[in-house]
């Protein structure tokens, strides 16, 4: 018969102190390891390891983030122009989707210019030397190219209206008239 003695396994080193950080799941726990017994001997019983081992210490519980703000407009949104042509046939339905692309596309230096305008009413609103005839020069400047931006796509949808039958043409009514027709207020808290 062989004597063995049961010694407590070397402590583990404490882990230095972690900043809380926003966890999708708890960090794994790291047991001390328990040494393997010698072949030809029984297992240590794990109640000895149990007894003998250093308080497990678990990890704190993972931080919340905060919730996200709720970002609600103050004017409701209208569907978009090219929701107007979802009844259309696939072939129809393509051509006003290419024809309003094709528009934006030429659109996107006035629409850029305009919203440039706009950036430099805002400067022009906090500036030292605030002047407001400038700020309502660049407002209309920036109004006036928006005008010219829609009036490219109005332009191009009296265009394309022209290469539908009749039928499909009032498809195309009855879908402008959701996209113009007037917004439905926001119902506020009772």
């Amino acid at each position: 018969m062989t004597y063995m003695r049961l010694t407590t396994p070397p402590p583990a080193p404490t882990p230095a102190p972690r900043p809380a950080v926003v966890a999708a799941s708890p960090a794994p726990i790291v047991q001390p390891a328990v040494p393997a017994a010698p072949v030809g001997e029984a297992p240590r019983p794990a109640r000895h390891a149990a007894a003998h081992a250093p308080p497990r210490e678990d990890p704190p519980p993972p931080v919340a983030a905060p919730p996200a703000p709720v970002v609600v407009s103050a004017t409701p949104s209208r569907p978009p122009l090219i929701s107007a042509g979802d009844g259309l046939s696939p072939e129809s339905r393509q051509a006003f989707r290419r024809a309003l692309n094709e528009t934006n596309k030429r659109n996107r230096p006035l629409t850029q210019q305009a919203r440039a305008e706009r950036q430099a009413a805002l400067a022009a609103l906090v500036s030292p030397g605030y002047d407001p005839g400038e700020v309502a020069r660049r407002l209309a400047s920036a109004r006036s190219l928006e005008l010219q931006a829609r009036g490219n796509v109005e332009a191009a949808l009296a265009t394309f209206t022209a290469t539908l039958s009749p039928q499909e043409r009032a498809l195309l009514a009855e879908g402008l008239s959701r996209v113009y027709a007037p917004a439905r207020p926001i119902a506020g808290p009772n």
